[in-house]
């Protein structure tokens, strides 16, 4: 079992960690989605330790943070066995994480600790978090926001490759219903961005 003061002191590591980040995935970020995945593990259940620790560690190994992915998955373990977390809760958290990625997309059945910690990240991606989320990262990748010529590589490009998908892709019905709300929050916003750039009205 997987204790409250072990939850501690990873989210105190991780907080640390992740103070100086700049692209939309910091120490606040993470927070939302711890948050948000106790939320819905209130409503849809789940081994409660195994989402608390890999809702913290989420981004830890995301390659678009870390030059070295696997190198950091080797610091994530260790820190995981000098808290006292059991070898099997430690691959348990590692598998949670892997079912993250937007990107990686797995196709495999997700058990409810997988749907639950990749729905709170997910949800964190869309809505008004998430518009102020992608274009941080759009600054920070030297994006240009918007080209009505060139679309491809601009910030608003990445609303119609990614976010605009999330709300089809949720897996609890809990954050199905969040879903359904923040997405109108960017058809809103990408309906008003459209008029204003081209003068409408």
């Amino acid at each position: 079992m997987i204790s409250q003061a072990i939850v501690d002191k990873a989210e105190l590591f991780i907080q640390e960690h992740f103070k100086d980040e700049k692209t939309g995935h910091d120490w606040y970020h993470i927070e939302r989605v711890y948050k948000m995945a106790m939320e819905l593990q209130s409503i849809e259940g789940g081994n409660k330790g195994i989402i608390q620790l890999a809702a913290l560690f989420h981004d830890f190994t995301d390659s678009k943070l870390k030059v070295n992915p696997d190198e950091a998955e080797l610091q994530m373990k260790d820190c995981l066995y000098q808290y006292g977390v059991l070898e099997e809760d430690v691959k348990r958290i590692i598998d949670v994480i892997d079912c993250v990625s937007f990107s990686k997309g797995k196709k495999v059945p997700l058990n409810i600790e997988m749907q639950i910690v990749q729905d709170a990240d997910r949800l964190d991606a869309i809505g008004a978090i998430g518009i102020a989320r992608c274009l941080t990262y759009g600054a920070a990748m030297q994006r240009p926001i918007y080209n009505p010529n060139h679309k491809e590589g601009t910030t608003i490009q990445h609303f119609h490759d990614k976010l605009l998908q999330i709300k089809d892709k949720i897996q609890t019905s809990a954050a199905k219903k969040i879903a359904i709300r923040r997405h109108k929050v960017l058809e809103s916003y990408l309906k008003e961005l459209e008029n204003e750039c081209n003068i409408q009205f």
